[in-house]
Order: C-alpha cells, then structure tokens, then sequence
C-alpha cells in the first residue's frame, strides 16, 4: 500500500467520524441557539471554550512528543505509555485544581460558575483522552479513535438534546459533556489495555522529569494552537458580552469542521513522515511538497464556496443570529492559511524544530489577541473573525520562511498558491453572473470553473495523481 493511500484510509476513519459528529452537533447547535437564545447560547459556548482551552494546556504537548517517541521506540512502548500516563493525569489534576481555585475566587453567583466548575471533572478525564490519543496515533490506530470520538460525541449531544427538550438549564447540558468525557475515556483505557499495550511503571523520576522537559516545546505550541482558536471567543465576551459570543461562536461551530481537515491530515501523516525523515530525508521532503500542494489547492475553492453560500444557508437560523453568516464569511478566509500551515507545523516538528514550531504558533495567538483588541471595538464581531485570519497570516509568513531556510531548501511553497489563484479567480467570474438567479447553481457551476482552470493550467497533473495512487 503506497503512503498516500495509507494516509487516505487512516484519514477516512477519522474524517468520517468527525464529519458524522460535526453534522450531528450543528444539529444539536442550532437547536441549542434557538431554545437558549443568544445570551444562553453564549454563556453555554464560553464555557466550552474555556474547558477546551485549560484541557490544551493541560496536555502538556505529550500527545504530539509522546507520539514522536513512540514511533522511534515502538519496542519501548510499555514504559514510555506509563511516563505519558502519570504526566498526563498529574498535569490534568494540577490545572484542574488550579481552575477550581480561579472559580472559586471568581464570582460564584455568576451564570457560568456550575458549567465551569462542571467543566473541571472533564478537565482532569481529558488526562485519559490525551494518552490514548497519543498510543492510537503513534500505533496507527485510527480506527479507534475515530469511533471512541464519535460514541463520546454521541453521548454529549444526546443528554444534550434531551435537556433542552425538557426545559432544563444549560448546566444539565454541561452534565452530559461530562458523561461524554466519561464515557469515551474510560472505553479508550479499556481498548489501549487489551489490544495495544500495558502500562509499565518501572522508569525513575529522573527519566519522568527529562520527558517533562523535553514537552515544554510541545505544550506551548499545543496550547498556543488552542488559543489562537478560541481567544476571539475570550476578547468577545470581555468587550461585547454574552451575546456577541453567541452570534459568534454560531459561525466557528460550521468553521471548525474545516479545520479538522488539516488536523486529522496532521495526525495520520505524522507517524509515516516521523519515519521516513529518520529512514529517508529527500523522500520525506518529496511527501511534503506533495502535501503541500493538494492544500494549496483546496483551501480556495472551499473558502469561496462558503463565502457564496453562508447567507442563503444561514438565513433559516433562528433570529437573533443575523449576524453569524458576515462572522463565517471572514473567518473562513482563515481557511486556506489554516491548511498549509499545518503541513509546516508537522514538519516542524518532526524535523526536531519543535522549538520554532511552538514560537510561531504563540506569535499567532497573540497576533489574534492583539487584532481582537484592535478590531472588535470599531467592528464588533466581525472583527473578531478578521483577527484570526490576521493571525493565520503571521504564523505562515513566519512557517514560511523557516521551512524554506531548514527543509524545503530552494522550494517557495508561495508559488503553490499561483494556480489556485487564478482557479479561484475564474470560480467567481462563473459563479456571480449566476448567483441572482439560484446561489446553490452558481456556486456548483464555479467549483466546476475552478476544476477545470487548475486542469489547463496544469495545476494538477494526471501522472502525480496516479503516482500517489500507486497505479
């Protein structure tokens, strides 16, 4: 089997799964927005936002490391899986405990208080997730994830679903996020014990503190990467409120299955480069090139297609959401950054540039911060979505150059984007004359536009396609 259909397969696990729960969630999303409200609806997502956040930092970027070593020590695998288990539960409880010290010292008659102090039990689970997750990918074991995801997801939304049907409060809402965690940690344990491995124990604490340090990389761009995602969320609700957050997080709830894309790519790609770099570099080096080329050229057409879409599709949104179809509208421009960038995090770090890696990825997150504090006072949320494409544009010029000096050698990956340009180009030239008469039929008609343009001007060529295939 050639590694782009290796790749193609573990991905489709994945992806399928994701996009199964994605569908089932926006569901679940807008049925949530319209018996919530806004208002509601924002404190409900702040919080999420705010777990996912903490669980991130509390990762410790052993899911990424811990990965990295078990592809190079698969042998080792017993002992290395016990050292990610008790840093991934003693960094979760510590963050966990620290989180219960902030609420407490918050105002505990704030709305959010019980959804935050529900959402530390899932903190510290998320230990199991994490280390799991690390064993599923360092053994390419993609199927399990995908379906210990989906089943957990399918937890959360069905307690969800039967909350809101009930008129419960949103903390019941919370409750069942906390099952789910509970659940899929638990069924994960139980798969990685029986079909992948035991744990061992036996290491000192001396080998458990050089495994500590040498994460530190790993963890700041693990949290930097999630706060460069939600910190728009964080800004919002200090300068704009509930609301805002609200009409906000609608439009990053239909993003975010686009950035799985170039996750799940992430996550199956990683352990065959991991090994091709150590075995052959110039292979690896032609694997990434290749990657970078499909994302160069998916990220256009995809970010027009929604852009041409958004208002006709989310105008049956309940009221209240006028505003989340212009949010999706810029943020999705995010997009085509979004998906090259992270073919040059992976590479980064298995190229051992995991230092540089976490540098780049903590300049986007503050370059999203900073565009927030800037924009969203004359633009309001709006400008909350320009800030991340803001900052997806720092974190590539910096990717950019560092690659181009450390791996690619005399490749510029800018040149990748040439074609798509003028694809994308000729896709709005069809679709606009078009879009009066029937959105759906415009927007169809130009990613057919653009297919054919990437075609003559070879954009793609029939020679690589059937390389990758192994045909």
């Amino acid at each position: 089997m050639t590694a782009f259909k290796k790749v193609l397969r573990n991905s489709s696990y994945l992806l399928g799964s994701r996009l199964l729960s994605r569908l089932i969630f926006i569901v679940f999303v807008i049925y949530a927005a319209s018996r919530l409200g806004p208002e509601l609806f924002g404190i409900l997502a702040f919080a999420l936002a705010t777990v996912e956040l903490l669980s991130s930092i509390g990762d410790l970027g052993l899911t990424r490391y811990g990965a990295r070593e078990l592809v190079r020590n698969w042998d080792d695998r017993p002992v290395l899986a016990g050292e990610i288990l008790v840093l991934q539960i003693l960094t979760s409880l510590f963050f966990s405990l620290g989180g219960l010290l902030l609420v407490i010292a918050w105002h505990p008659d704030d709305p959010k208080f019980q959804l935050l102090l529900l959402g530390l039990v899932a903190i510290f689970l998320s230990g199991l997730v994490n280390t799991t997750e690390t064993i599923f990918i360092a053994g390419q074991r993609f199927f399990y994830s995908a379906l210990l995801t989906f089943i957990g997801r399918l937890v959360y939304v069905g307690i969800g679903f039967a909350a809101l049907a009930a008129g419960t409060s949103v903390v019941m809402v919370m409750w069942g996020f906390v099952a789910a965690v509970v659940v899929e940690s638990l069924l994960r344990m139980l798969v990685v014990i029986r079909t992948v491995t035991r744990f061992s124990f036996g290491f000192s604490a001396g080998r458990l503190w050089k495994m500590f340090v040498a994460t530190l990389p790993f963890a700041v761009a693990a949290a930097a990467n999630v706060a460069f995602l939600r910190v728009n969320v964080m800004v919002l609700e200090l300068l704009e409120g509930d609301v805002a957050v609200g009409i906000f997080s609608v439009a990053f709830t239909l993003f975010t299955p686009f950035i799985w894309v170039p996750m799940i790519i992430n996550r199956t790609l990683f352990s065959g480069l991991t090994e091709d770099f150590a075995n052959n570099p110039d292979r690896a080096r032609h694997s990434t090139w290749q990657w970078y080329r499909l994302m160069a050229l998916a990220g256009i057409p995809a970010a027009l297609t929604i852009t041409l879409l958004a208002e006709p599709a989310l105008s049956h949104f309940p009221a209240g959401y006028e505003g989340s179809a212009g949010v999706l509208q810029i943020l999705i421009w995010a997009l085509p950054l979004l998906l090259v960038i992270s073919i040059g995090f992976n590479t980064m770090q298995i190229i051992n540039r995991e230092r540089a890696s976490a540098r780049v990825q903590m300049s986007g997150a503050l370059a999203n911060a900073a565009a927030c504090f800037a924009l969203i006072p004359p633009f309001g949320i709006k400008g909350a979505a320009a800030a991340t494409v803001v900052g997806a544009a720092v974190m590539e010029a910096q990717i950019y150059l560092d690659l181009h000096k450390h791996f690619l050698q005399r490749k510029h990956t800018i040149v990748l984007f040439l074609r798509p340009v003028v694809g994308g180009l000729v896709m709005t030239a069809v679709a606009l004359p078009l879009f009066g008469f029937n959105p759906w039929l415009a927007t169809g008609a130009g990613l057919v536009a653009y297919a054919a343009a990437i075609l003559v001007t070879g954009g793609v060529r029939i020679s690589e396609l059937k390389s990758l295939l192994g045909s």
